[in-house]
């Protein structure tokens, strides 16, 4: 070979032994690769560059060679210094920060700057820089915890915004095959480079999920998009991540309970953390990577989802909220559950996405059928159901299923509808919602959380029930630990949800450090009134009386009348402004006018004037001959005015005990004629065996229907019909 000759010449000149033909290979690309640094390419054929060989001084040398990589130590990203969920405000700290990331970014700015063919073959064989890219996406600051939210330092802000853009542009080019005409690398060679050598893996695709994931899901989208067509193996090792995820909740699960008092601060912490990265991700994945619905289908991740959501975070909430009231962390439980809830969508959104698309009806019938599988095993987890119906209400989807499948189970849909609508507040918090300055969920400030897992406000009626059962818990645990003092059971009970817990906490030992450096025998000291009035009047009194409704130096607005002095406000002071006050007399002139008014009423011809001389012969009984001689008089006029009366008028004879029925009877029935006209009925038809009209039938079938209405059924209301019109003596 030319290459080997010319290494043994220089080695013959320098008076050493002749090296293997390997070995004089690697020398002589070690002594170019100094000289290479200014090479220029050079591409005429337009080759790919693992097909292309250059030459250099008689030497051919392929172009993805060792002896073209940039290789040097690069500086790596550290973490921002944290106190807690904060950037700490140590300047010291955070100017070493500033500058460690500033060299950081002039390693990233100079694997940007190098060409396509050396930028290759540097992230080929040096380690190092595919080592800085990781260290960047590890260490960097979640998209659950936006840097504005937890720093006000600019200089931080802007420096970790150019980062992320950067470190992004990196991540691109490695997914890129082709940059100009003369730098290219076919699709084949570069999904053998990312995948056996682990330029682009499942693993990194996760950290860029947790880092750019709310922010850049378009151009994540398409990383996944590209890396998945051009190397198919990346679904086989993202499904096994997706059960590794499952493995991580169960894992969280167990760790939950473990640890001394000392160290379970912390590791509620971590776990919250862990939590929310575990949901996060799962939940930009799915929004990110359509295949990876499919994938969490395929391992019932959905059954894991609700799991978690219903079992493990209640219980991490609880735990978090005893040990610290004002923790940050249960804000990001919030979020951790908001995830979830969003994960869970996804997987829905994929059946009904399917459902629609798809024509076979056999097979849509098959989806409809496996979705309506999955609600159906979710109402076991009562506060899942009660969150997700507040944030997707299921109806919607029944309805889409109802449209697309009419033959699908109705029985079974009509079912989970009502559970999901039905499903009652499981409130797993016994305590009162503390209001926090800052909220760590997308850095919005005063974001209130909704749902089955909000904790529940405390009225003053609610405080007035509670006070009643605090009484009986309390019994309930000094009968068992009778060595405790109602005090100290108080204290107890308010960080525990039932009874139950606290004394298990007790026996076991696992109280929270403050209660358990409290005095076990403390005693309960109701609260003194006389204190608060004290200090809302400033005036120590001591009265049975002080604090009631009408006590004027507490309440503003005292009942009653506040009376100073004799008499009442308002009322005579001496007895000639009583005798001279006629206000009385001006009370009752509007009365007395009422009385000067008489109304004029239109006769009426329909007035029924029957019964007015039986009453008033019933009703004023003459005491003396003058008075039976004026009753005669007055009827006899009243004889002659009826009589010139016409001969077709009915004679009214004020003698009878009642008018006759029979005229009422046609009076009765001319006004119903008058009103409903005489809607006479053939039931009876023709005779038997010439065949009934249309007509007939239909009054005989309107007989039947409405025969129960009438007849022998209404004798009473007939009977007192008759009565209240004077047919019938009472």
């Amino acid at each position: 070979m030319q290459t080997t000759r010319t290494v043994t010449a220089a080695k013959g000149e320098m008076g050493r032994s002749e090296p293997s033909p390997t070995f004089g290979v690697k020398r002589c690309f070690r002594s170019l690769r100094e000289k290479m640094k200014n090479y220029q390419f050079n591409n005429a054929e337009n080759k790919p560059l693992e097909e292309l060989k250059l030459s250099w001084e008689g030497c051919q040398i392929p172009a993805m060679s060792e002896e073209f990589a940039v290789k040097r130590y690069r500086a790596k990203y550290t973490a921002l210094p944290m106190e807690d969920l904060e950037v700490t405000t140590n300047d010291e700290a955070i100017g070493e920060w500033i500058q460690n990331t500033q060299l950081f970014e002039m390693e990233i700015e100079s694997l940007l700057k190098l060409d396509f063919h050396r930028f290759w073959t540097t992230m080929l064989f040096d380690s190092e820089a595919i080592n800085s890219i990781t260290s960047f996406l590890q260490e960097s600051t979640p998209c659950y915890l936006p840097l504005p939210t937890i720093t006000s330092n600019q200089e931080i802000i802007g420096l970790y915004a150019r980062i992320l853009q950067k470190v992004l542009a990196v991540v691109c080019r490695l997914i890129t095959n082709k940059d100009s005409d003369t730098e290219w690398i076919s699709k084949q060679y570069l999904a053998t480079v990312i995948y056996s050598n682990y330029l682009i893996s499942i693993p990194l695709f996760f950290d860029l999920l947790t880092t750019y994931g709310r922010t850049n899901g378009g151009i994540l989208e398409k990383i996944f998009e590209n890396i998945v067509k051009i190397e198919p193996k990346y679904l086989s090792d993202l499904e096994q991540a997706l059960r590794f995820i499952q493995k991580s909740f169960a894992t969280i699960e167990e760790q939950l309970g473990k640890g001394s008092a000392s160290e379970t601060v912390q590791l509620l912490n971590d776990l919250c953390l862990h939590t929310l990265d575990c949901a996060t991700s799962l939940s930009i994945l799915m929004d990110v990577c359509p295949a990876s619905r499919d994938i969490c289908v395929k391992i019932n991740m959905e059954q894991i989802i609700t799991s978690v959501y219903d079992n493990f975070i209640p219980n991490l909430y609880r735990c978090v909220y005893m040990y610290d009231e004002k923790s940050p962390y249960v804000q990001l439980l919030n979020r951790a559950r908001v995830e979830l809830l969003s994960a869970f969508r996804s997987i829905v959104n994929t059946f009904i996405g399917n459902i629609l698309i798809e024509n076979q009806k056999a097979k849509v019938l098959e989806l409809v059928e496996a979705l309506l599988s999955i609600f159906t095993l979710s109402l076991s987890d009562n506060v899942f159901v009660t969150d997700y119906q507040s944030f997707y209400p299921i109806e919607n989807d029944i309805e889409i299923l109802r449209q697309a499948c009419p033959k699908m189970d109705t029985f079974k849909a009509d079912f989970i509808l009502q559970a999901f609508l039905s499903g009652e507040e499981n409130n797993f918090a016994k305590l009162p919602k503390q209001s926090t300055k800052t909220n760590y969920i997308n850095g919005c400030a005063d974001l209130e959380e909704e749902g089955a897992c909000a904790l529940p406000m405390i009225t003053e009626q609610d405080a007035k029930l509670s006070s009643v059962d605090i009484e009986e818990q309390v019994k309930i645990v000094q009968d068992i630990l009778p060595d405790f003092g109602d005090g100290f059971v108080r204290k107890l009970l308010s960080r525990y949800e039932n009874t139950e817990s606290a004394i298990a906490a007790v026996l076991e030992g696992n109280l929270p450090p403050d209660l358990d450096k409290c005095d076990k025998t403390e005693i309960y000291i109701p609260p003194d009134n006389q204190e608060q009035q004290l200090l809302e009047a400033g005036v120590s009194r001591i009265n049975i009386f002080d604090g009631d409704d009408y006590d004027v130096r507490v309440k503003e607005k005292p009942k009653g009348i506040i009376k100073t002095g004799k008499g009442f406000p308002g009322q005579p002071k001496t007895a000639k402004d009583l005798l001279d006050d006629k206000s009385h007399v001006k009370e009752l002139k509007s009365r007395y006018e009422a009385y000067s008014m008489v109304m004029e009423n239109d006769y009426d011809d329909e007035y029924d004037d029957s019964f007015d001389a039986q009453f008033s012969t019933t009703a004023k009984r003459p005491q003396s001959t003058r008075d039976v001689l004026v009753d005669e008089i007055s009827s006899q006029s009243e004889d002659e005015e009826e009589e010139t009366e016409p001969e077709t008028s009915v004679k009214k004879n004020s003698l009878n005990f009642c008018e006759n029925p029979e005229t009422l009877r046609a009076k009765y029935e001319q006004k119903r004629q008058q009103k409903y006209g005489n809607p006479k009925r053939d039931v009876v038809g023709k005779a038997k065996g010439q065949g009934q009209t249309e007509a007939v039938l239909t009054n005989r079938n309107k007989k039947e229907v409405h025969k129960s209405s009438r007849a022998n059924h209404n004798r009473k209301q007939g009977s007192s019909w008759k009565r209240n019109r004077g047919m019938i003596p009472s």
